[in-house]
């Protein structure tokens, strides 16, 4: 009896460290890459970490593992690989441990791949086939030939060889001279060309919309310019949904109908908005847009700007040129009245500019006839101007509303005649940048350069809107609104001829949408080239809103006869 018990025990003892015992599993002799594919091959690997509760089924994994492992090293062109296994058992723990020389690389014997059809006359494809890895003698590896495959046949889709196929595709390893054949024949077929370009019911003509077509009847059909017109149409404003499909069901001989489905927005679109600014105090804005006038694509949009120092109205009529998604010409309607501390004007601009996509840049070209009514030092004036204006602008960012690395940068001439309906012979440049580069996931860093210079015969007779001033929340934070200008004998600010501007700026991201920045701006507006610059330090908080960065700073003046801090806030992309 006794000695029935004792052996109870010791069975229930066993069983239960059996059962408290967890299985690890050791690989070595292989990449990181390599074990990686292993453990996903490994039946065993389903058992790591777990307590092993069945001594014959561990054993029976076990057994399997020297092939997974051998299968497992197989695309990576291993298949004389030597494994050491060991299983061990201990009082915690269940250890199967596998040593692994991966062995010599199965190379390339033959090497079959033949390409047939219209593509054999195509660079794209025989370039694709020569900067493919598979060589002669060179190590077999799968991914490599699986990534040829999918080339041509993304090749095939892209470039309009619609019937493409593999006619044959094969690798044999032939381990009793150990190497690996590889056959691969790829007929593409026909080439096909666009046909007919047919649109859906609009609004707008097809002779209008044909503009957009970014290729021709007979060109061959290619995926990127199907995306390209299908993109340039939603940009457009005129369409809410674009879909580009070539009717694959009604080629006729080698030429493929292409469709565009659109449907259109609603012809008016209203906008509005609230918002504050330490510079501009409460303002508004309201706009209506009609987003086509006629079959044309004419399109007429007017916008109200209302704030507590400045009212804007503008009206604009746009006419889209021959590639409208690239050019536009516009006819322009501006009123403008501002009153603030250190400016009184008013003004009404009628114009014309030509706007063009070229590359990167966005160029504008204008002819701008403007009245401007201004008071300076007590004294009232009223200047006639025809200006014509050019810049060039450009902004590479990913995302315009949480930029982690980005720049924007402006070049812009205007200029006026006294012998072309302007009372004085000016010419001013301008120049406005800013960068901002991530520095880790945390700290990002920003800067900011406005500059400009006027060359001008009589400058009291030039308009205040083409003077400059410093002073603000987008210019010299720690001043008071374009308050950094030369000043008259009663002190007040005149404008300048010349501007340079500086801004230096380090966000550190909080967690969620919150932010804090610290920055230095630097800047004035000024006739003589010796003039002061005047700097302003400070520290803010960052929102990072849905719709922009919403910014509050404190700025404390460094320079000059203002002191105290002053707040600064501003909400808006920072690009």
């Amino acid at each position: 009896m006794f000695a029935q018990c004792f052996t109870s025990l010791v069975l229930i003892s066993f069983a239960l460290n059996l059962m408290a015992a967890t299985l690890a599993v050791e690989i070595t002799g292989v990449s990181k890459e390599q074990e990686q594919n292993i453990r996903a091959m490994l039946s065993l690997e389903s058992l790591k970490g777990k307590e092993v509760v069945s001594r014959s089924r561990l054993r029976y994994l076990n057994a399997k593992a020297e092939d997974e492992i051998g299968k497992a090293l197989q695309p990576f062109g291993y298949y004389r690989p030597e494994i050491t296994a060991e299983l061990t058992e201990n009082a915690e723990k269940w250890v199967a441990q596998y040593h692994i020389v991966p062995g010599p690389l199965l190379p390339i014997g033959v090497l079959d791949i033949k390409l047939s059809g219209d593509a054999l006359r195509d660079d794209v494809f025989n370039q694709a086939l020569s900067a493919s890895s598979l060589r002669t003698g060179r190590p077999l590896v799968h991914s490599d030939y699986e990534n040829l495959k999918k080339q041509l046949r993304s090749l095939a889709a892209e470039r309009g060889y619609y019937q493409g196929a593999f006619s044959e595709h094969r690798v044999e390893v032939d381990l009793l001279t150990y190497q690996a054949n590889i056959v691969l024949h790829y007929d593409s077929g026909p080439r096909f060309k666009v046909g007919k370009v047919r649109f859906t019911e609009s609004p707008l003509s097809d002779d209008f919309l044909i503009r957009y077509v970014p290729f021709k009847a007979g060109d061959p059909v290619q995926s990127s310019a199907l995306l390209n017109l299908q993109s340039a149409l939603v940009d457009s404003d005129y369409f809410q949904r674009v879909e580009v499909r070539p009717l694959w069901d009604q080629i006729d001989g080698t030429e493929v109908p292409i469709e565009v489905a659109v449907d259109a927005h609603k012809q008016t679109k209203y906008s509005g908005g609230f918002g504050y600014g330490t510079d501009t105090g409460a303002r508004t804005k309201l706009g209506i847009t009609r987003r086509w006038i006629n079959k044309s694509g004419h399109q007429f949009n007017t916008q109200l700007l209302a704030s507590e120092i400045r009212t804007n109205l503008t009206a604009e009529y746009a006419i889209p040129g021959l590639r409208p998604q690239q050019d536009r010409y516009t006819v322009n309607l501006s009123l403008d009245e501002e009153q603030s501390d250190s400016v009184d004007t008013s003004s009404n601009s009628l114009g014309v500019s030509w706007q063009q996509q070229q590359g990167r840049w966005q160029r504008v070209t204008s002819l701008t006839f403007q009245q401007e009514e201004f008071t300076i030092s007590d004294e009232t004036q009223q200047t006639d101007f025809l200006m014509p204006r050019i810049s060039y602008t450009t902004v590479s960012t990913k995302d315009r509303l949480n930029i982690r690395n980005g720049y924007r940068l402006t070049l812009q001439a205007l200029g006026g005649s006294d012998m072309l309906l302007s009372d004085t012979n000016f010419i001013q440049l301008s120049v406005n940048a800013k960068a901002v580069h991530s520095l880790n996931e945390k700290f990002r860093l920003l800067g900011r350069v406005d500059a400009g210079v006027t060359l001008i015969d009589d400058f009291d007779k030039l308009p205040v809107s083409q003077r400059f001033f410093a002073g603000g929340d987008n210019s010299v934070r720690g001043y008071e609104y374009q308050s950094l200008s030369p000043i008259d004998s009663d002190g007040d600010v005149t404008g300048a001829q010349n501007l340079l501007v500086g801004s230096l700026e380090l966000d550190y991201r909080l967690k969620g949408n919150w932010g804090i920045a610290t920055f230095i701006d630097a800047g004035n507006a000024f006739d003589d080239i010796d003039a002061d610059l005047y700097i302003g330090v400070g520290v803010g908080v960052r929102w990072y809103s849905p719709i922009g960065p919403v910014r509050i700073d404190l700025a404390v003046p460094q320079t000059g006869d203002t002191d105290g801090v002053r707040l600064h806030f501003s909400l808006g992309p920072d690009l």
